[in-house]
């Protein structure tokens, strides 16, 4: 175990897909303090979250388990989870004081999953009856914040906009107030005040953000509100329609979509992300004071999304879907007093690799089985840790799929048998299908075939596959699939 072990900071978001920075080659939106975590520490630029929904994601987190392993590769609410181990357990096992802060996901609402404590709140809406959602310690501290001029501002959810839409608009309430201030606001709490000194900390500070309702600050909205130049990405496969379409839910995962609700639905995302990053640039200044003990402890940061958010490209919108803006993810590691080699990484690296990571860093053994592998030899220059594949996946929804992603190329199947195929390098934003090339889709169809072998939730039967060969997917006739 390492003399003396680093306290690390997990910061999640949630719904943030790996082009929602700046550093990432996204020219519109302004994310000056994550893009210098990645350029001054390691940036991992192939980051997948390989089932790609909040409560799966977050499963994967806990055990550094693919979704097949530890049981759930779609999105369920209220199923408890009884894994053999979780990391922040382990942490707490070898003496780390571990504390979550924010959206967490599990049921029963306030399960602690081997934290020490948590502070929780997994949605901005105050829903005290609901069987999933009825602890809320955001909201109910909203409310103890007034009084109030109307009784619809003692829920900070009442804004009127779904919470899978891509309507976006100005937060009701005083900036100070917002879901985002409160989680960092807490965070230094617990790190100024709160913690344990004789110990080191873990600390996994988890945003509800960019995640809908997309409700920024008025400052952040106004930023983006209004641009031309916030356009989604439609692929020669997916759906044109000669005229903006009339009755599309706020809601609808699958379009097509009016262009002017996709651009403000943009705006308020990149708001929202702005806005972390302003409040994350707050919280490091006031870890890093300099004098205190603080500025001399070492400390790594680990900033990472549970899933993506299609954002209208293709004309869908949320997760849960096999294409790079759903699935890929932004991966960034920065430090103090400890040694780490900055770098830009392109090796394939997913969510299960973040628990074995964290254990390494806190010199804790990693119990099996693991499906993940520690990212620390990469992130102290002693060689490489990605995946030379990764099988993604999600069961439920609007398109059950699967996804091999081996080198630069992708195939794609789902359980209607369709089959889609990109070209990672060439094709980034995957808008030409190459499915119609059969030799270059065998060798992914037989490493699926071998994957799902004595999976009971799926058959790949060869007889019924249908490469789609640069034409829509049948999910587009179900316009109104939700997941």
């Amino acid at each position: 175990m390492p003399e003396k072990r680093p306290n690390i900071l997990l910061i999640t978001t949630d719904r943030q897909r790996f082009d929602a920075l700046h550093m990432a080659g996204n020219p519109v939106i302004q994310t000056p303090n994550l893009d210098h975590w990645g350029t001054s520490g390691v940036s991992f630029s192939r980051a997948y979250s390989t089932t790609p929904s909040c409560i799966p994601a977050r499963r994967t987190l806990l055990t550094g388990q693919h979704a097949a392993t530890h049981g759930m590769p779609w999105y369920e609410d209220c199923v408890p989870f009884n894994p053999r181990f979780t990391m922040p357990q382990l942490l707490g096992q070898s003496g780390y004081q571990t504390q979550l802060i924010g959206k967490f996901h599990m049921y029963p609402a306030g399960v602690r999953h081997g934290f020490d404590h948590i502070i929780l709140s997994d949605q901005l809406d105050f829903r005290p009856e609901s069987p999933h959602f009825g602890r809320n310690d955001y909201a109910r501290w909203v409310r103890s914040q007034g009084p109030w001029s109307h009784e619809w501002a003692n829920d900070p959810g009442a804004a009127g906009l779904s919470s899978n839409g891509r309507m976006a608009r100005p937060f009701q309430l005083p900036e100070a107030l917002h879901h985002t201030n409160w989680c960092v606001q807490q965070a230094l709490d617990f790190v100024l005040e709160r913690r344990d000194p004789t110990c080191p900390w873990f600390l996994h500070l988890s945003f509800w953000a960019p995640h809908p309702p997309l409700v920024p600050p008025a400052a952040y909205f106004d930023r983006y509100n209004g641009r031309s130049d916030l356009e989604a990405t439609i692929g020669d496969w997916a759906p044109k329609p000669a005229a903006p379409p009339v009755g599309v839910r706020s809601d609808d995962r699958v379009g097509p979509y009016d262009p002017a609700e996709i651009r403000t639905g943009i705006a308020g995302y990149y708001a929202t992300v702005n806005h972390i990053d302003d409040q994350l640039g707050l919280l490091m200044s006031r870890l890093s004071d300099a004098g205190t003990r603080r500025s001399e402890e070492p400390l790594v940061v680990i900033f990472t999304s549970d899933h993506g958010e299609m954002l209208g490209d293709h004309q869908l919108w949320g997760l849960a879907l096999p294409y790079e803006a759903s699935t890929r993810i932004p991966m960034l590691v920065t430090a103090r007093n400890f040694d780490l080699e900055p770098s830009d990484r392109d090796e394939m690296v997913c969510w299960e690799d973040l628990a074995p990571t964290i254990l390494d860093l806190a010199g804790v053994e990693h119990p099996s089985p693991m499906d993940g592998r520690s990212l620390l030899p990469a992130l102290q220059g002693r060689g490489s840790a990605g995946h030379e594949v990764i099988y993604g996946e999600h069961g439920r929804g609007t398109a059950p799929a699967h996804f091999v992603i081996r080198g630069t190329d992708k195939y794609i199947w789902f359980d209607s048998g369709e089959e889609q195929m990109f070209d990672l390098a060439g094709d980034p934003l995957e808008q030409h299908d190459l499915s119609g090339d059969e030799e270059a889709m065998e060798p992914f169809r037989a490493l699926l075939e071998a994957r799902l072998q004595g999976r009971k939730d799926y058959t790949f039967d060869r007889s019924a596959l249908r490469p789609l060969r640069n034409r829509q997917p049948s999910f587009f006739g179900r316009r109104r699939a939700t997941s």
